[in-house]
């Protein structure tokens, strides 16, 4: 209460003022000052924070403030995924007794870490992994001796690991992965012997690894050095970590392996794929319980398929592709009971492959480019047969075999509610009266590949969630998707509610992105929140949610109908150019246009904030986007359209008109037709018949092509979707939305052409390779693209009705090539010509490889359009229609409500 009369005579006591805290005239005799004065400088440089400064932060339990018993001083500040931009202050060493520190995810937060930072002595867990943070990590870091977990990862910070780190004697966790380190392994790595993590994936890390960095005292479980450019011998101390469950080696420059590493025997995945390693393929018999082996795109001698494979009991994920292997494949290699996915292609094998005795589990079997002549058996999971003399013949029944690669999703689950009745507390309600929730959703990267085949991996992501946080009581609250072998989304529904409340949202994202929630024999990952979780406002939530799961910051906008015409780059140049850039360059100029943003003029809403239709004087329609308070997308992503939109120029893009810097609000010419994604969905009252979508797709094509073969230097687009897509008056589509788009470095797309990244864009529409990799390149484009492509076949969304569109289709192009996959499309393409439809539809499907390597690059993509459109330009003979009575179209719904998950 409001103190009333003089301040006590004490007050002049330093040590007395110490514990004086004011909010308003209020006070607390016990949160010292300086923890105050702390609290005060983080919300006046983190305004967004739901902190009231007329409460006690401890007393109140501020949001992310966590104090000790006697709340006598903050020793927890947990703000995960918070939209949290700027900077760390340097008032954050105000914070003496802190011991947990978690920042992560707030992906606008950037700089170098300031100096007070390392003066949190105390400190025992820093997460600051998936932020902006960027510069060289100072060797004041190993000041803070007390830390056991360490979770860097997911930056852009350069140079060496401080050769000191050795200092942190304490550490279990040590996550710098996915940052750009270089240099040499510091040997003092090797004083780390309490560590049982050693993620340093994903950096330019090279040079040979130091002798005796790896000893007996270490007991190291995860060693995941991959993704770098280590050469020389794979080092013999890593046989010294006798507790080691994942190796992960792949994607360096190793030249000789190291038969250390059969002792290892309590290993679970082992990956020395992507390699230059010589010599035969080394004989592992004794890592009996492996589930995971990689040993491919090396450089081993000729050999045979090793016999000692099929006394592998666990093995759930066998590759050898590129292993320069010869001779027959052992039929009893099939029949291990818990193989999943085996993956020999490339290589020089022979004879005939039989498949009669597949165990129960196996469900991929990739063969490609072989010299196999004959198949025994039938196979009712993903075969593939592309590029071997089996595939000369005309058996029908190898006809998905012989034209699909891989399949990339193993699992779907819904993604769909179109649900508009009252909550149900009963969680096996029928789908007409679900339970409409608003879901709280992220990404699960798994760093240590582990097979996502069958219903026990899933049953412990749930059982884990469930054990793992307070708020979730069945797993009937939890619905998994899996994306690839080791991305998965999950939404995490409310029970008898229909949204989180902002503690529990933001206490169950803190403990999976620190990691506290655990998924036994699964392996290390990461957690990527979807942004702030911010249910919508209204009654109605299932007529609101937003039809993409955006990961990281991704932009999308759902519904916007701007565009552009001409670019303003060189208006001071140009004097009408420059009158115009004048008259949209001030807030108050785009205020009149939209009438002060009145709600009417609103024409979309997305992750960056709405979209107004506006009218300059001159009588000029315009388009504004406009940023909210809390936005997604932030001032990088602002700049980064400016400057892309200002560096190319094609029919087939959006231009900008204009910006204005001080509200974030960027300015396109108005076109009416909206999205190609609302143009599906039918709000448009387009009819998209094959002609106009096959023009759509060449357009969009074209616009793609350019970026990533005429633009100087390439771009590449990054979040390639359908509502990204725009359609002018004359249905001429432009690619929009470049706001996470990346300049490609200068060797291009035709050299090693990748950026290494952290992962953004669109579930539904994310490439598993760059999900897994963190390497960006123009083939993740051609993916995006790729599911679009299924998209205008089949009036559908990415993700729904409980069914992943990339998955359905291979499914029954697999089973029955096009015959089985025509109950998938659109209904109003009954009638179209057999063969345009299947060239389009393969061509659909060769983008969506898993491998980035095995899609077509844009290039082709155009031709093969234009080839298909022009064969649709010429007159058809009709012989009682192209599809037969008894193939004739089911509907298939096409696209519904735009909305993110399905209710549980």
């Amino acid at each position: 209460m409001p103190f009333v009369g003089l301040l006590p005579v004490a007050f002049g006591d330093q040590n007395c003022f110490s514990q004086y805290q004011g909010y308003n005239g209020s006070s607390s005799r016990l949160l010292p000052f300086v923890h105050v004065n702390t609290l005060k400088a983080l919300k006046q440089f983190w305004p967004n924070l739901p902190w009231k400064l007329d409460t006690d932060p401890c007393e109140a339990s501020w949001f992310g403030i966590f104090c000790d018993a006697e709340k006598t001083t903050v020793i927890k500040l947990i703000l995960p995924a918070q939209g949290i931009s700027g900077s760390i202050p340097h008032e954050i060493g105000g914070f003496l007794n802190l011991q947990v520190l978690d920042l992560s995810y707030n992906r606008n937060l950037t700089g170098s870490l300031p100096l007070p930072l390392y003066h949190l002595t105390n400190l025992t867990e820093l997460y600051l992994q998936e932020c902006g943070f960027y510069g060289i990590l100072s060797q004041d870091l190993t000041k803070l001796v007390n830390l056991n977990t360490l979770s860097l990862n997911g930056n852009s910070f350069s140079g060496p690991i401080p050769s000191a780190i050795g200092q942190l004697s304490q550490l279990v966790w040590l996550d710098l992965s996915e940052n750009d380190l270089s240099g040499n392994l510091p040997p003092s790595l090797a004083r780390l012997t309490r560590a049982r993590h050693f993620h340093l994936q994903g950096n330019r890390l090279s040079g040979v690894i130091p002798v005796g960095i790896f000893n007996s005292k270490q007991r190291i479980i995860h060693l995941l050095l991959n993704n770098n450019s280590f050469e020389g011998p794979i080092p013999t101390d890593i046989g010294n970590l006798k507790e080691l469950d994942i190796l992960r080696l792949d994607h360096n420059h190793f030249s000789n392996f190291s038969k250390s590493l059969t002792s290892l025997t309590s290993m679970t995945t082992l990956r020395l794929d992507h390699n230059s390693l010589m010599g035969d393929l080394p004989d592992l018999s004794n890592l009996v319980n492996l589930q995971v082996l990689d040993l491919g795109n090396n450089q081993f001698s000729r050999g045979f398929i090793p016999s000692w494979l099929l006394i592998f009991p666990n093995l759930t994920t066998l590759c050898l592709e590129a292993a320069n292997l010869q001779g027959s494949v052992p039929d009893e290699l099939f029949s291990l009971q818990k193989l999943a996915s085996v993956r020999l292609g490339y290589n020089s094998l022979t004879g005939t492959v039989d498949l009669t005795k597949a165990g129960p589990c196996l469900d991929q079997v990739d063969l490609q480019q072989n010299s196999l002549s004959g198949i025994i058996g039938s196979f009712k999971g993903t075969l593939n047969l592309q590029g071997n003399p089996v595939c000369q013949s005309s058996l029908d029944n190898l006809d998905g075999a012989c034209h699909l690669i891989l399949d990339p999703s193993t699992s779907t689950q819904s993604l769909h509610c179109n649900c508009k009745r009252r909550l149900t507390s009963n969680p096996s309600a029928s789908f007409g009266s679900c339970l409409c929730s608003y879901p709280l959703n992220g990404l699960l990267v798994f760093t240590a590949l582990k097979a996502f085949l069958d219903l026990k991996v899933i049953s412990i992501l749930k059982d884990g969630l469930v054990n793992g946080s307070p708020f979730i009581d069945t797993a009937d609250q939890i619905t998994i998707i899996i994306l690839s072998d080791s991305l998965a989304n999950i939404s995490i529904f409310p029970k008898n509610a229909e949204a989180w409340n902002a503690d529990q949202a933001n206490s169950i994202t803190a403990l999976l992105s620190s990691k506290q929630v655990e998924f036994p024999g699964v392996g290390p990952y990461e957690y990527i929140p979807s942004g702030s979780y911010s249910p919508p406002e209204s009654e109605s939530v299932a007529q609101q949610l937003n039809a993409n799961v955006e990961v990281g910051l991704g932009t999308a906008i759902a519904a916007i109908a701007a565009v552009l015409v001409i670019l303003c780059s060189y208006a001071v140049l140009q004097r009408k150019r420059a009158e115009k850039a004048e008259e949209i360059s001030k807030p108050f100029e785009l205020k009149k246009a939209t009438r002060n943003f009145n709600k009417s003029h609103e024409i979309g809403v997305g992750g960056y904030g709405k979209v107004y239709k506006g009218i300059l004087p001159s009588g000029q329609q315009i388009a504004i986007k406009r940023a909210q308070s809390r936005s997604h997308q932030g001032l990088t992503e602002f700049k980064n359209e400016i400057e892309l939109l200002s560096r190319v120029h094609h029919k087939n893009l959006v231009c900008l008109v204009g910006f204005c810097f001080e509200e974030r609000m960027l300015v396109y010419e108005y076109v009416a037709n909206g999205t190609l994604h609302d143009a599906l969905l039918g709000h448009l009252s387009l009819i998209l018949d094959w002609q106009r979508r096959l023009t759509i797709a060449l357009d969009s094509a074209r616009g793609l092509l350019y970026l990533h073969n005429e633009a100087d230097p390439p771009v590449i687009h990054r979040d390639v979707k359908s509502s990204n897509i725009l359609l002018d008056q004359n249905l001429v589509a432009k690619v929009a939305d470049f706001g996470l788009s990346r300049l490609v470095p200068s060797n291009g797309v035709s050299g090693d052409g990748h950026v290494s990244t952290q992962v953004k864009g669109t579930l539904g529409y994310l490439d598993p390779e760059y999900c897994t990799t963190q390497r960006l390149s123009d083939k993740s484009d051609v993916y995006s693209f790729g599911v679009v492509l299924l998209e205008l076949l089949t009036s559908r969304q990415p993700i729904q009705e409980g069914k992943y569109i990339v998955k359905e289709i291979r499914t029954a192009w697999r089973k029955g090539g096009l015959h089985a996959a025509i109950p998938l499309l659109d209904p109003q393409l009954e009638g179209c010509p057999e063969a345009e439809l299947r060239a389009f539809l393969d061509l659909s499907l060769r983008c969506v490889e898993e491998e980035a390597a095995l899609r077509p690059p844009m290039k082709q993509v155009v031709k093969e359009i234009e080839a298909i459109r022009d064969a649709a330009t010429m007159p058809h003979v009709e012989v009682d229609g192209c599809v037969s009575k008894d193939l004739a179209f089911q509907y298939s719904g096409g696209y519904d409500i735009a909305i993110t998950v399905e209710p549980k």
